[in-house]
């Protein structure tokens, strides 16, 4: 294992010795921070996806872009809410300096850049007439599979760029920095990562069986587990 040492913090990269299983032990930890609050954050992960679709909802195709780039801001504050549960030991929102959050505004373009690899997967799997009616807000016969592994269809991009927000709101990294370290990080524990991103994957692609519940329930579990990655590998 090698250490890269910047002005804010070491880095644990080049962990290619982590076993698999060590996604589990992440879980395992992950799930006993969720129980410290798991109201308080079911609730803030409901509030979450409230806001991105009434966004959706309300204002149509153009509403569809801005809850893209709106969502990253808000998976931000739950991460935020997770990072002060885990070391103060109670839900808050607070962190982060405004150059920060200027940067997670930035950041948060990639919502509707990876949107739209999304809405080309599903062209292909749907046809461009029943993803136009989809952005419209409308419902569309459409088998509940193919929506589901169009909307599972990003997690390889979001697995890479996973640590990028946290980089940003609690080490008041660069976006370049934050890029390069995420995409190290995972790939240097790319055994337990490739755990986790079957985790995310289900999480997002069962939605549409479970009422987008699969997102609302297992989505705060998860993030607590991967926010428990990050403490290991970013010392």
């Amino acid at each position: 294992m090698t250490t890269l040492t910047s002005a804010h913090t070491t880095y644990q990269h080049a962990n290619k010795s982590l076993p698999a299983k060590e996604a589990l032990t992440w879980l395992k930890e992950g799930w006993q921070l969720f129980k410290k609050a798991p109201i308080k954050l079911l609730a803030l992960s409901f509030l979450m996806l409230l806001i991105a679709g009434l966004l959706q909802a309300l204002f149509g195709p153009v509403g569809l872009g801005v809850s893209k780039w709106i969502s990253p801001i808000l998976a931000t504050f739950m991460w935020l809410a997770i990072a002060n549960l885990a070391v103060k030991g109670k839900v808050s929102l607070s962190g982060g300096t405004l150059r920060s959050w200027a940067n997670i505004a930035l950041w948060s373009l990639t919502g509707p850049a990876i949107a739209w690899i999304q809405f080309q997967i599903g062209d292909m799997l749907m046809g461009a007439e029943s993803m136009a009616a989809l952005a419209s807000g409308n419902i569309v016969d459409v088998p509940a599979w193919k929506v589901g592994l169009m909307m599972g269809s990003a997690t390889p991009i979001n697995l890479l760029l996973l640590f990028v927000p946290l980089l940003l709101i609690l080490k008041h990294h660069s976006i370049s920095a934050s890029f390069k370290n995420s995409i190290a990080a995972v790939i240097g524990a790319y055994k337990p990562m490739l755990v986790v991103s079957v985790m995310m994957f289900l999480s997002v692609a069962l939605a549409p069986y479970t009422f987008a519940l699969s997102g609302l329930v297992l989505g705060p579990i998860v993030s607590c587990a991967c926010f428990v990655a990050y403490e290991r590998l970013f010392r």
